[in-house]
């Protein structure tokens, strides 16, 4: 009984560890996407904040999960006035490791 729970709390602990893993994939995917999609200058860096990753089930129960990236791009006008603006990309898995950039799909960016 011992090994069976002690097998169970390990599988629990590693694919928790690989959610976080596909999370900071798809945060990154998201930060060239986002640069690349809104023609923002090449040297434009986000952080952590301004990334928010949810993760959804996909409606194709065979695939599994979608990942909803809001993306939150702070400029400044002529005058000096800051400007936020949030944008919203919707990225669905393909691959089944989840690892890897390839194994999502940008479905659509607002």
């Amino acid at each position: 009984m011992k090994k069976l729970a002690f097998f169970l709390i390990t599988l629990l602990i590693v694919s928790c560890s690989t959610e976080g893993k596909q999370e900071e994939v798809v945060r990154e995917l998201a930060k060239k996407d986002a640069i690349e999609k809104l023609q923002l200058p090449e040297g434009t860096t986000f952080n952590n904040e301004n990334i928010e990753v949810t993760e959804a089930e996909s409606e194709e129960a065979f695939i599994g999960f979608s990942y909803l990236v809001k993306v939150t791009v702070k400029s400044q006008d002529r005058e000096g006035n800051e400007i936020i603006k949030t944008h919203t990309f919707n990225y669905k898995k393909i691959g089944e490791g989840g690892l890897s950039p390839q194994d999502y799909e940008l479905i659509s960016f607002e």
